[in-house]
């Protein structure tokens, strides 16, 4: 037996739970198992680039004001999802067999094979952005909590983002896409019937 076999049969095998310091997942929270609760906020992303010099400069200047007195920690978490594609070939082939116009038709087919295009190389990608806070295990931790998380919704909210706090389906959806980052995940799948898995 070689020096590596007899150090892979020395390592202990752990749970993904314990590996991703997960205790439990209920309602709007993520237990640890070092003591502590988390709470998620999904903020749907906004294209800036498409705003003029000014108007990044006043976006700017609105989300300096609305977080200007937020002082405790918060994380951010930014991932790109893949995305399926395939219903907007199928939408695309569906308006080319209806086409007479050969110019439409001509273009439908050339952003039929860019949808294609993006699939086949990987780069159908949705941008997400998940703001994270949390605190110790305490009586009172899940009240305060939420109500931190609620006043950030508010701000975003003011700022012109839209928000959503996250409940446990789509907490459990957004560990799996973090243990498994190159699957794309099905929107009405069912998460709850689905084992973690760390690759």
């Amino acid at each position: 037996m070689s020096l590596l076999d007899n150090m892979f049969k020395k390592q202990t095998q752990i749970s993904a739970n314990r590996f991703l310091n997960i205790k439990d997942i209920q309602g709007n929270f993520l237990y640890t198992l070092d003591n502590k609760v988390l709470v998620y906020l999904k903020i749907y992303p906004k294209n800036c680039k498409l705003m003029s010099k000014e108007e990044q400069r006043n976006h700017a200047q609105i989300l300096t004001r609305n977080f200007a007195s937020e002082l405790k920690p918060f994380k951010l978490y930014f991932t790109n999802r893949p995305v399926n594609l395939q219903k907007n070939q199928d939408y695309q082939a569906e308006l080319m067999d209806k086409e007479k116009n050969a110019l439409k038709f001509s273009l439908q087919g050339k952003r039929s094979r860019s949808f294609g295009n993006l699939s086949v190389k990987g780069k159908a990608l949705e941008s997400e952005i998940y703001l994270m806070i949390w605190g110790e295990n305490t009586e009172y931790a899940e009240q305060e909590l939420m109500k931190r998380l609620n006043d950030l919704k508010m701000k975003f909210t003011n700022s012109g983002y839209r928000t959503e706090i996250l409940e446990e389906r789509l907490i459990i959806q957004l560990v799996n896409s973090y243990t498994n980052p190159d699957v794309a995940y099905i929107e009405n799948q069912d998460y709850m019937q689905m084992p973690l898995v760390v690759n």
